[in-house]
């Protein structure tokens, strides 16, 4: 390492310029890197999503849902597949191992599901992955003064969208809501009758009307000419007046309108709504493209005033923004602080300056390194070095305080730097790499956390290994021009820890079996503490659902949500609120359905808002909604604050399924931790079976007949207002009860029949909505548990199934098992502590490579537990649990606490060639204590922000209060233990040596007395 020194040294003016250009581009790197709240991670599922108008729950499982299901049955990856069918949708998510490539898998899919023949009606399914980097970088709502129809849709596909996709750095704009309209014929079956015109014959002309048929190709003036044959219809007026015969036209037999969309509600501040959302590139900054939005969005509003308004619903440009600035203030706090701990220890302005200069330089040389690796400035990145700001001046310090001590009367010359250098160089780099290979594993992580942590464990990596770099190089050239004017003071030497030392190597059973209750202490502690999930307290928005029985009416959906808007109308510190009910086809290709039965709100708060007084506030409204379960939760950017822990329930018959799925719901809400029990049994919807006599009648014909009388049929399509229109048949025959529809008159050969003379009509109870899991119908039971006890409680159910398995509790062929964020929590905490083991192994390795001693290494080993008992009472006293954010802050103190124990052992070597163990170690002790107390309080003190930081409602919380708590508590608990315990470690460990030495300089002292 001191070739980096004597170069610096010796190229002073290159060096300069070196640091210049880092920190000019460094700064140019900061303002020029994208900026995004998450980094791009792409989540382990896939969701199918199907739309089938008109089609039952059971027609649209056997139809849809089973032949999707086996068509899927054969890609890699698969882990399970859950299905969830109702009336009109399917929606099927699809989960795959952490190790596969969600893209390839998506691709097979698309490739699979082509070859399903799907019935007519049914929309072509939508297959999506959700990518962070896809989350909507703003969303705003465009509202008209009049009802949404063509024209309305004409200025927002023609004059609006073409305004935001032509802004830079766009890289997607999707707008859904606002539905065509619908032109809807109506027929008088009387009149038709009397026109003497059947309405097989009215099907047949319609179609034709509107037409385009290619007839071929002939050869006209010795050429090749293609010949189609089209016909169009361009207005209601053409089609009011199609001739049916020579006196009547169609107007005369059937009343004839425009219609818009009446089967689901998409409202903004209660008037209906286009949603637009707009994505961004993957190398463009968020912060820019959403102030370019709003820009555009005064224009709109200015240019459109009393045609439409124009509503930022939510723009993460904002929250991107307040989280880096938030982010940034507490690493230059974190800077301020440590730089005052250095002072204080060294009282010396220009020593102080000459170490805290490796801070913003190491920082500079990082944004250039990020830059270059394509890594984008997020929440997680500045996190990175918001925790390892402290740690960056750890090794200047070290180099700092060595050249002073040795100073005396030497001179700064380029030799006397470079040996005080190279005391400390194989010390300060195994320490910079112990830290960064606890971090360099974190990229083989598996699945969606690898794509969150990398960023986090890159930043570090690179600024660490700048911070080096610095110390080794700007540190001592800064050292020989600015220390030359500084008074070597003679610090007064502190008699207590020699002492205590001494007194400790002389008692060694103290420190071992401090160092065992510890150990023992951790693995205790460690079992008793409740171990969950992040818990996400702040609220971007309020997640309001409404969920009716299965076949209510719409209209009564409507007046809910009527109720529901007028409440929020009226409530204060309510922003904007968003409505969705009913079947949405725009919301397939999210990969968002929900049931026909289904009515969701969110609510966007004012700034101040008491989001949680507001949930329940609302909650206290259920009375009002005599009809639906109403459910209000506050939401963040990965959807609502609910920590749950859910039991899939699967078996071959359906009542078995219930019967096992209630024992389940009943057993779990007695279990400690556990808030709310419910499960997604739906209620039954009301089915009417016609069973065709065969004998008599064909039912392929019969279904089509009572179809074409009941449902409105589409036979094509026309041009209204230069937009595409559907042409709609109404129902001859308005059906309000059973008796209506047997007694519907159908055209048979043998004349007019009533349908129940030809057919068995029956009214039955079928299932609304059906779940299924891997091809076997389910239900699932979800326990909404207290974050902190997530894994306790998942722990207890599991313990729970397996002894309902044992003693069959459950019919034969029905079993449970434990699902949900609970099993992704104990996965995640399982796969860090895998990633702990292997960086113990890595550090271990890199000890015995530079210190080239097996007992060495060991002994620096032993203050990682010393630093699990810190970290794990500093949970205890902050009432934290262990989760993702403190199961990282673990990881880092694998890399952290080594530094301490590697100085002060690399000082016990060193000192092993002139004297004998107890001196080296007494010599060494008294030595490091100060730069070991200086890089401990500079790491702890620049954490301190992090501490007190506020935790934004859209971010994942892994650089949060549960990390800063373990660094800290254990970094100072571990670092007052090392200073003693170690040193105890190392001379038992070569305790033969050291006692032949301890006999030999007794003989010699009696030799000297005698």
């Amino acid at each position: 390492m001191t070739w980096f020194t004597k170069w610096a040294l010796r190229n002073k003016a290159a060096l300069a310029f070196s640091v210049i250009a880092s920190m000019i581009f460094g700064i140019f790197s900061y303002t020029t890197i994208p900026m995004e709240l998450m980094p791009s991670a792409d989540q382990p599922y896939v969701t199918i999503s199907v739309v089938g108008n008109g089609i039952d729950a059971v027609s649209m499982d056997e139809q849809v849902t089973q032949p999707i299901e086996k068509a899927i049955n054969g890609v890699k990856g698969k882990q399970n597949v859950v299905a969830q069918t109702g009336n009109n949708f399917t929606q099927l998510t699809v989960t795959f191992e952490s190790s596969i490539d969600v893209k390839e898998a998506k691709q097979q899919i698309q490739e699979r599901i082509s070859m399903v023949n799907l019935p007519n009606g049914v929309m072509k399914p939508y297959v999506v992955n959700l990518n962070t980097s896809e989350i909507p970088i703003v969303e705003l709502g465009l509202t008209f003064d009049k009802e949404i129809g063509n024209n309305e849709l004409n200025i927002v596909e023609n004059e609006i969208m073409p305004m935001f996709q032509d802004l830079k750095g766009v890289g997607n704009v999707i707008v859904n809501g606002g539905k065509n309209q619908q032109v809807i014929i109506k027929v008088d079956p009387a009149k038709l009758a009397a026109a003497q015109f059947p309405l097989e014959k009215l099907y047949t002309l319609l179609q034709g009307k509107n037409a385009s048929v290619a007839m071929g190709e002939q050869t006209l003036n010795n050429e090749a000419t293609n010949i189609i044959v089209t016909g169009k219809l361009e207005s209601l007026d053409e089609l009011k007046n199609i001739q049916l015969n020579s006196n009547t036209k169609l107007q005369d037999v059937a009343e004839i309108s425009m219609q818009k969309d009446t089967e689901s509600i998409t409202h903004l501040n209660g008037k209906q709504f286009i949603d637009v959302v707009i994505q961004k590139d993957s190398t463009s900054n968020a912060v820019t493209l959403g102030k370019q939005v709003e820009e555009t969005v005064k224009k709109i509003n200015n240019d459109y005033k009393g045609t439409l308004q124009a509503t930022i619903v939510m723009n993460l440009a904002d929250t991107v923004l307040d989280s880096i600035n938030s982010m940034t203030r507490e690493v230059l706090t974190g800077a301020l602080f440590a730089t005052l701990i250095i002072w204080l220890f060294l009282r010396s302005f220009r020593m102080t300056l000459i170490t805290i200069v490796s801070i913003p330089l190491s920082l500079c040389i990082t944004m250039i390194l990020l830059s270059f690796f394509g890594v984008t400035l997020n929440i997680l990145t500045l996190g990175g070095i918001a925790v390892s700001v402290g740690r960056l001046v750890d090794d200047s310090i070290v180099v700092v305080e060595n050249i002073y001590r040795r100073r005396n009367n030497n001179e700064l010359t380029p030799a006397f730097l470079v040996e005080a250098v190279k005391e400390v160089g194989a010390a300060i780099t195994s320490s910079t790499l112990t830290t960064v290979a606890v971090f360099l594993p974190m990229l083989i992580v598996s699945g969606g956390l690898r794509d969150i942590v990398a960023p986090f464990a890159i930043t570090i990596t690179c600024s660490l290994l700048s911070s080096l770099l610095v110390s080794l190089t700007v540190v001592p050239a800064l050292s020989a021009r600015m220390m030359a004017k500084v008074k070597v003071k003679e610090h007064k030497q502190n008699s207590f820890y020699p002492s205590l030392l001494k007194w400790s190597l002389n008692h060694k059973w103290l420190p071992i079996t401090i160092a065992v209750l510890v150990v023992a202490g951790s693995v205790g502690l460690f079992v008793s503490m409740p171990k969950g999930s992040v818990d996400q307290k702040d609220s971007a928005y309020i997640a309001i659902s409404l969920r009716y029985q299965n076949g209510t009416p719409f209209s009564e959906m409507q007046e809910g949500v009527a109720k529901m808007e007028s409440i929020l109308s009226e409530k204060e510190g309510v922003k904007t609120h968003i409505t969705i009910a009913g079947v949405n086809e725009d919301a397939a290709q999210y990969g968002n359905l929900q049931a026909a039965n289904e009515v969701r709100i969110m609510v966007f708060p004012e700034e101040g808002t008491d989001s949680a007084k507001f949930v329940k506030d609302i909650r206290k409204t259920k009375d009002q909604f005599p009809r639906a379960e109403l459910t209000a939760d506050t939401a963040g950017l990965m959807g609502t604050n609910k920590t749950t822990v859910s039991v899939d329930v699967i078996g071959k018959n359906d009542d078995d399924i219930k019967k096992a799925a209630d024992i389940v719901k009943e057993k779990i809400g007695n279990i400690d931790g556990v808030e709310k029990v419910e499960s997604n049994d739906q209620n039954t919807k009301p089915t009417i079976t016609i069973q065709v006599d065969s004998k008599v009648a064909n039912a392929q014909e019969i279904s089509q007949a009572i179809n074409a009388m009941i449902q409105p049929a589409v036979i094509g399509n026309i041009k209204m207002d230069g937009r595409t229109t559907a042409v709609k048949l109404g129902a001859l025959k308005e059906i309000q009860t059973a008796d209506d529809l047997k007694n519907l008159q159908l055209i048979t050969p043998n004349g007019p029949v009533a349908l129940s003379s030809i057919a068995k009509v029956e009214e039955s109870k079928q299932q609304g909505t059906i779940f299924t899991k891997d091809g076997h119908h389910y239900l699932q039971v979800t326990a909404q548990v207290i974050p902190d006890k997530m894994v306790d409680v998942a722990g207890k159910i599991q313990k729970q199934l397996v002894t309902w398995s044992n003693d069959n509790t459950f019919a034969k062929g029905t079993s449970a098992e434990l699902t949900g964020s609970s099993m992704q929590s104990s996965d995640q905490l399982g796969e860090l502590a895998k990633l702990a083991m292997f960086s113990i192994g890595i550090v271990f390795m890199i000890l015995l490579v530079t210190l080239k001693s097996f007992r060495a290494s060991i002994a620096i080993l032993i203050s990682l537990p010393l630093a699990a008992i810190g970290s794990l009472l500093g949970l205890v006293i902050t009432h934290s649990s262990i989760n993702i954010s403190s199961g990282i802050g673990m990881l880092m103190l694998v890399g952290i606490v080594v530094t301490n124990a590697i100085v002060l052992v690399d000082r016990i070597r060193q000192n092993e060639e002139r004297m004998g163990i107890r001196e080296a170690i007494l010599e060494a002790g008294t030595v490091r204590l100060r730069p070991i107390l200086m890089t401990a309080l500079a790491t702890v003190f620049a954490m301190l922000p992090l501490l007190f930081a506020h935790e934004s409602a859209m971010s994942l919380n892994l650089v949060s209060k549960g990390l800063a708590v373990v660094v800290i508590f254990g970094l100072i608990v571990s670092t007052l233990l090392t200073l003693i315990v170690i040193p105890t470690f190392y001379e038992l460990f070569h305790f033969r040596k050291a006692k032949k030495q301890r006999l030999q300089a007794n003989q010699v002292t009696g030799t000297l007395d005698q």
